[in-house]
């Protein structure tokens, strides 16, 4: 039974990566199931087997690319020392995800749904996988003596608030730009909460 589960998630990882790279190519509409069927090498049935439409299997890449994204930022913040040296790289890594292709795709999809409700709190879930990595480590600066006690929860939907909020900006600015943007707001948010 377990090598037809593993066989089972190797063949719905084969269909996401095939489908991620064609959204990111032609974009979500553009993209069609039987496009997927053919680059993918899957069977029609195959593919609904593992997914019960195209809504479905795009927020399935949504969701395996933001555990990349938590699983890069595990990495990044291994050798950091200080709370304000992580709130830095975790803004860049933040600011560093504008360049994600499948980003457009994403924006695209949001702008298509019509509101089913199963989809949009999934969407919702997605969007707030971010969260418990921003408290852990604003609760992390205040234990350690870095940050001003606070509200834990008030802070840590400021800084969510801070950081989702400048992503307006990434389609008027260069990448540099907008890191240095996110910088900027660190700076800002540390003079408020920093102890002195």
């Amino acid at each position: 039974m377990t090598k037809y589960t593993d066989h089972g998630e190797q063949t719905k990882r084969n269909i996401a990566a095939k489908a991620k790279n064609l959204f990111e190519l032609k974009g979500y509409s553009a993209t069609t199931m039987d496009e997927i069927r053919q680059l993918s090498g899957s069977s029609k049935g195959s593919i609904y087997h593992h997914f019960k439409n195209k809504e479905a299997l795009f927020l399935y890449i949504l969701e395996l690319s933001m555990l990349e994204w938590i699983g890069k930022w595990h990495d990044i913040e291994k050798p950091l020392g200080t709370a304000r040296e992580k709130l830095y790289c975790l803004a860049e890594h933040y600011a560093e995800d504008f360049r994600n292709p499948l980003l457009r795709a994403a924006e695209e999809f949001l702008g298509s749904e019509n509101g089913d409700h199963e989809i949009r709190n999934k969407l919702l879930v997605l969007t707030r996988m971010h969260y418990p990595i921003f408290q852990q480590l604003l609760e992390e600066g205040m234990q350690s003596g870095e940050f001003r006690p606070i509200p834990l929860e008030d802070l840590t939907f400021i800084l969510y608030g801070l950081v989702v909020g400048l992503g307006v900006s990434y389609d008027k600015y260069e990448n540099d730009r907008i890191v240095g943007l996110y910088r900027t707001a660190i700076d800002v948010l540390l003079q408020g909460i920093e102890m002195h």
